[in-house]
């Protein structure tokens, strides 16, 4: 009987491929399965590969090794998808009961890499990020019937959240929900309603009031920053979170500034990296900075949007979006998150 277990040498190699490689899950895949005699390592670039091949050459390792490219034959022609519900979530492992790392809004789109049972291990074409989609979210598509619905005219949802309905007619039954941003395929505009083509095939209707033609995204300033982050006050924070429905604090600073033109990582440690440094204090920042906090002193834990003033304001996800402050004598003062703060960056534009 052949042994499933990872033997001495096998542990050694992949420690080897660890130190050599410095792989970030969050964007690359780099997963080692032990079948029968080989040991199987699952990349998603011919450069993983090759490097991987050259470590294994390298020296007499006393195993066999398989590596396969992403995406595999699980995917078929259907390489790539879009999100059909409002906000689906995206998984660390394909189960529901594995951590939620990001979401996928409705219609964003994605490329998927494997299927395993009824999830898709996929990257989003919004930011790169890799996670495990739910199918019963989400719709595969080769690419011809991608760019068919990609490119149909597109409304775009300026509520905070918003209904497709069954009919053209507030009182029938909703059939999904949208939130702030959501970009819609446009079938026919009539005098009160659009009928929009779902990702999935199926036909709903919105409000014309809902929406608009033009997308939400502003022109960059610090007026427009500061009212788009704004207008999510209130909303509860949720972990993975980046839409209306609920943010987390990383997701609410991508969001934010996503629709005033820039393009910023998904996670605070990399938001961290994405401008120039500001300073190790407060006195430093300037409006329209991140701030950023630690609680161990090492790892970034939260991230937030700074306002100034004379309150030395910022607005973040904790708990809730809310306003914070780095002025002792401010009601929005938080002891805890001011002793916390280890620097800022200026967000290049």
């Amino acid at each position: 009987m052949v042994s499933t277990e990872t033997t001495e040498s096998e542990a050694l190699f992949k420690n080897q491929v660890e130190k050599a490689l410095s792989v970030d899950s969050r964007y690359s895949v780099l997963e080692f399965v032990k079948k029968g005699s080989f040991l199987w390592a699952y990349v998603d670039s011919l450069y993983l590969a090759r490097k991987l091949s050259d470590l294994y050459e390298s020296r007499n390792w006393g195993f066999k090794l398989r590596i396969t490219i992403l995406p595999d034959k699980s995917v078929g022609n259907k390489k790539t998808g879009i999100c059909h519900v409002g906000v689906g979530t995206i998984r660390r492992h394909p189960d529901w009961t594995s951590e939620q790392v990001t979401e996928v809004l409705y219609g964003e789109s994605f490329d998927v890499l494997e299927s395993v049972g009824s999830w898709h291990r996929v990257r989003l074409h919004a930011d790169s990020y890799l996670g495990w989609a739910s199918a019963s979210q989400t719709k595969l598509m080769d690419f011809e019937e991608f760019d068919r619905y990609d490119n149909l005219p597109k409304a775009f949802v300026k509520e905070s959240v918003a209904l497709l309905l069954s009919a053209p007619s507030r009182f029938s039954t909703p059939i999904r929900e949208v939130v702030y941003g959501a970009a819609l395929s446009v079938m026919k505009r009539s005098s009160d309603f659009l009928k929009v083509l779902l990702p999935n095939g199926e036909v709903g209707y919105i409000e014309k009031e809902f929406v608009q033609t033009e997308p939400l995204v502003k022109k960059y300033s610090l007026e427009t920053l500061f009212s788009t982050a704004s207008r999510f006050i209130g909303v509860s924070y949720i972990w993975g979170g980046r839409s209306a429905k609920g943010f987390d604090c990383s997701g609410f600073i991508q969001t934010v500034f996503r629709f005033v033109g820039i393009e910023l990582p998904r996670d605070a440690s990399l938001q961290y990296l994405a401008g120039r440094p500001s300073g190790k204090s407060p006195k430093n920042l300037s409006p329209g900075d991140l701030a950023f906090f630690s609680y161990d002193g090492k790892k970034i834990s939260h991230v937030a949007l700074y306002i100034g003033g004379k309150r030395k304001n910022f607005i973040h996800s904790s708990g809730y979006v809310k306003i914070g402050s780095f002025d002792k004598s401010s009601r929005f003062f938080d002891d805890k998150l001011h002793k916390a703060f280890i620097g800022g960056c200026k967000v290049t534009i």
